[in-house]
């Protein structure tokens, strides 16, 4: 109590003036003489009240600014009409707030919070935000106001408490990745210092993919190698993760071959001058990279940058001069390539469980999804839909539909559906699917209907 009101009635070396000059400045017309009585302090608390009722907002601004300004008045100006008045307050209360709890007993300490939880949901933008970057780092800001406004829809206001605030729990922060609709608001998340395995694997979860991205470029996140390869099988289609990946500090023992498939030259580079690299790891990026030379993918590449016009020429005449086995086609191959090859080695009786399970083990995604649509035997871009809405049900009824083994069907909803793997459907006893004929079939039905009116 006693170092709260230090902080509160701290004073400054000024010329003493009498009560009665006081309140001849209190009364004086003009503004800037108010102004400066205002800014005093060993101004009286009855002066300073009265001051805080003044026309002027500069007047009443610098009264909210003033230490020495009695918490009665500071609850006044909460509802001050100036949002800059309200700002300059925001920040003088937030700097008192460290310690403050909901149950003060004390009436000043009581009074103050109360000032502070009011100010905490005005309506003026700036003002939350001046308490949010004042609070962010204290160890003891009040509970109830952090998580407040870490649930704030404006990212000025909830990421620099979701990215710095010691006060919010793990249990807070999974809360806040489920339910949180601020946009932008989970890349703030993504960047905590020594993010958890848990609050990693959720964020892993989501269809955030710049979140993601933070993820993957902050360092001192932990991050499980299962949760790192699901993202890894994602990946190919989003560009922005490709560099993070490459420099994350540790790669699981297949991540940098799987990463070798599809990221572009320059990042291959970094992947081969990793120094934690071991040597059969290295071994399989120059096997990887020796085959996407072979297939022309690099100048392929730089064809499309300078030359569209001859855009994919180098890559198809290569295609057809090489006597290319079925794994070196699926891995270099389009979505076209890849369902036709699943057609004609299912013709030939070679599309079996192994190869399908193959592909997803050597992250030959397109091939694995074409196999799957071939398998089953309906369109691929009802596959897709399955695949790409994360639907567990889903998933499984396509792996029935194909005709695989129920353990399978959970390495294809965790490689394929990207379903996390708390939440995938494992198979019963004696290796059955875990759902009934009717409902496999009514799933399948319900996707293959989005995919014929086009549904997205």
């Amino acid at each position: 109590m006693k170092g709260f009101l230090q902080r509160v009635f701290t004073r400054r070396k000024e010329t003493p003036i009498s009560y009665e000059e006081a309140k001849d400045m209190a009364a004086s017309s003009a503004a800037h003489v108010r102004g400066t009585l205002a800014q005093r302090h060993d101004t009286r608390p009855e002066i300073l009240y009265f001051l805080a009722n003044d026309a002027e907002a500069s007047v009443r601004r610098h009264v909210a600014e003033n230490e020495a300004t009695p918490v009665q008045a500071d609850l006044l100006l909460t509802d001050d009409k100036d949002d800059d008045v309200r700002g300059t307050l925001a920040q003088k209360i937030a700097n008192l707030s460290d310690g403050l709890t909901p149950n003060e007993t004390d009436k000043l300490r009581r009074m103050t919070y109360q000032a502070l939880e009011k100010l905490a949901r005005d309506q003026a933008i700036q003002v939350r935000q001046v308490i949010a970057e004042t609070l962010k780092d204290l160890v003891h800001a009040p509970q109830p106001i952090i998580t407040q406004l870490a649930r704030d829809t404006e990212t000025v206001v909830c990421g620099p408490i979701l990215q710095y605030s010691p006060v919010l729990t793990e249990l807070d922060l999974l809360e806040i990745i489920e339910t949180n609709t601020a946009s932008g608001a989970l890349s703030f998340v993504s960047q905590r210092r020594n993010l958890s395995e848990r609050l990693s694997d959720a964020i892993a979860a989501t269809t955030d993919t710049d979140a993601i991205s933070h993820l993957l470029g902050n360092r001192s996140a932990q991050i499980r190698e299962e949760t790192l390869d699901q993202l890894i099988d994602r990946a190919p289609d989003i560009q922005q993760w490709h560099e993070p990946l490459v420099q994350r500090p540790a790669l699981g023992p297949s991540a940098a071959g799987k990463l070798a498939r599809f990221v572009a030259q320059n990042l291959i580079s970094v992947l081969e001058r990793r120094k934690d690299l071991k040597d059969d790891q290295l071994a399989m990026v120059r096997k990887v990279v020796e085959r996407r030379i072979e297939s022309g993918e690099f100048s392929a590449a730089v064809n499309r940058q300078g030359k569209a016009d001859k855009k994919g020429s180098k890559k198809n005449n290569t295609y057809k001069d090489k006597a290319a086995t079925p794994d070196d086609e699926a891995a270099g191959s389009n979505e076209t390539e890849a369902y036709q090859m699943a057609l004609d080695l299912h013709a030939k009786g070679k599309l079996t469980d192994a190869r399908i399970s193959t592909a997803m083990t050597e992250n030959d995604v397109k091939f694995a999804r074409a196999a799957l649509a071939v398998r089953a035997g309906i369109p691929s871009e009802a596959v897709a839909k399955v695949l790409n809405t994360h639907s567990a049900k889903g998933v499984v009824s396509l792996a029935w539909k194909a005709g695989l083994p129920a353990d399978l069907a959970v390495k294809i909803q965790v490689k394929l559906g990207h379903v996390p793997p708390g939440q995938a459907l494992n198979p019963r006893s004696g290796n059955t699917y875990p759902l009934s004929e009717d409902d496999m079939l009514w799933q399948l039905e319900f996707f293959t209907g989005m995919a014929t009116v086009g549904v997205r």
